[in-house]
């Protein structure tokens, strides 16, 4: 971790000088953050580094006529309590929080784009709420989004400020008490005569946040489906009533001109790929075929994994039934106290480079201490679970999964923000994990190399270039031809051929 409480600006104008395109041609720019934490996304010595023509042996080579997974971002969620967090430091510091926006949100900083946020109270929540608590209010007349707290919207809105293209991903931690087996908001199941009209109460979240100019990107049903815990909001919902509410809320959605709102299933461990996710497209009417690119006629427009049980090849359980159905990273918590280049290490190896998925979130996006849970009662998150910042009134802490994400964030998004890239094929690399990506006529390289220094030569488009990657991460970006990379995209898209790091 790297606090720096006044020095923030100084950590903007690296990643801005660190951002700055070369020309068209090959010419090379990129970052590098060490393991040790001596270079945090500091600038790379470009003044030499260069493609050249040839053909000879590399090291690493990139292919961008094999194009795998389009990108939807990287992030993490917006709870109510890192809302607070920001917000408090707002107030406090209004110079501070807006460098920090521009730090996190812009492609000039770490380039995150994509947004979780609670509907309703999560453990990450003071407050025990739900937005429509009216007992027996079965057609949601009462229904009232004001019941989360305003500094949530006031912070949200300022994301959008900073970054229009951010994308919003809701979902709620449990429906209403009285809808549910227990009465309350903490554990049971969602009663089987809820299940037809829990699908309005859904919609009507995603029209309330529209309705505030936060447009929704992306709706869960559920978060951690098979968690039904006593201590804060959670609610046990089967993979048939999953699929089911989302059938129902698919034909709401398009019935009600938001049919660009993507349905995310699932939302659990990876352990449940196979289990879990696997009947719940089952048994909704998703095209298994390959060729089909209008998410609005499928009702799962993909599924989406946590890291707290199994590993990432449980998920090949689910990509090898559904090659078509895009696979998200939407949320693990980083532990306080563990060491940073561990940590580093296992993310970008379990996380960010995992084949055929599509995003990369943590859990809570700001913290202003260790990361208690603060709902009232709740065992969540045991000791803590740490921020991917640390803000205070006073002080801001990037933290270790701040910097992984800014090197693969930044490499797939376009010089304006318009525009996420997709994965392309890398191969080679002896002992390093190495990851490209395309977006227009973009090229970038993400290595991490765990070990001692080591010289690589990386070969492109009938080019090549040599270079010394440090011990930690390394983000290269150039510009070459798009013609191929074009040509397949589309094709490549939905196929999103599995392949090895």
């Amino acid at each position: 971790m790297f606090n720096y409480q006044s020095t923030l600006f100084y950590a903007l104008v690296v990643c801005i000088f660190g951002w700055i395109q070369p020309g068209l041609g090959q010419d090379i720019s990129g970052i590098v953050t060490t393991l040790d934490q001596n270079q945090l996304i500091q600038p790379i010595d470009s003044s030499s580094l260069k493609f050249a023509p040839g053909n000879g042996n590399a090291d690493i080579s990139i292919d961008e006529t094999t194009v795998y997974q389009q990108i939807e971002g990287f992030g993490g969620s917006i709870t109510d309590s890192a809302a607070l967090a920001m917000y408090n430091l707002k107030n406090a510091n209004s110079t501070m929080y807006d460098q920090f926006l521009q730090a996190a949100f812009t492609p000039q900083g770490a380039a995150l784009n994509y947004l979780r946020v609670p509907i309703g109270s999560s453990d990450f929540s003071s407050d025990v709420y739900t937005f429509d608590d009216k007992r027996g209010d079965t057609s949601f007349t009462s229904f009232n989004i004001s019941k989360a707290p305003s500094y949530l919207f006031s912070v949200l809105a300022d994301i959008k400020k900073v970054n229009p293209n951010a994308k919003i991903h809701i979902l709620p931690w449990s429906p209403p008490a009285w809808m549910k087996t227990t009465d309350t908001l903490n554990g049971g199941s969602l009663k089987s005569e809820m299940v037809s009209i829990y699908h309005t109460y859904l919609l009507k979240a995603v029209q309330g946040f529209n309705n505030m100019s936060l447009p929704v990107h992306a709706i869960s049903i559920q978060n951690e489906p098979e968690n039904s815990n006593p201590t804060y909001p959670s609610c046990n919902i089967p993979a048939d009533q999953q699929a089911t509410i989302a059938k129902s809320l698919r034909a709401e959605l398009n019935n009600n001109n938001l049919s660009s709102v993507k349905i995310i299933g699932y939302e659990h461990n990876w352990d449940g790929a196979g289990s879990y996710a696997v009947p719940m497209v089952s048994d909704s009417d998703n095209d298994s075929s390959d060729n089909n690119d209008n998410d609005s006629a499928q009702t799962f427009a993909g599924v989406s994994f946590h890291c707290y049980a199994g590993v990432p090849d449980d998920t090949t359980q689910f990509s090898s039934k559904f090659p078509a159905v895009p696979m998200y990273q939407t949320e693990c918590a980083g532990t306080p106290g563990s060491d940073w280049g561990t940590d580093v290490q296992w993310y970008v190896q379990n996380l960010w480079t995992t084949p055929n998925t599509v995003s990369g979130l943590m859990w809570i996006f700001a913290s202003e201490d260790n990361g208690k849970a603060p709902y009232p009662g709740s065992d969540s998150c045991g000791n803590g679970c740490r921020g991917m910042t640390t803000v205070t009134t006073s002080s801001i802490t990037l933290n270790q999964e701040y910097y992984s994400m800014a090197h693969y964030a930044r490499a797939f998004t376009s010089d304006d923000g318009s525009t996420i890239g997709q994965r392309i094929a890398a191969t080679g690399g002896s002992g390093l994990n190495v990851a490209a990506y395309a977006v227009g006529n973009k090229y970038s390289l993400v290595v991490l190399n765990p070990d001692s220094e080591v010289e690589q030569t990386i070969s492109f488009q009938g080019n090549q270039v040599s270079y010394k990657f440090p011990t930690g991460l390394t983000t290269l970006w150039w510009t070459g031809s798009t013609s191929t990379t074009t040509s397949s995209k589309r094709r490549l898209h939905r196929k999103r051929r599995p392949f090895t790091i």
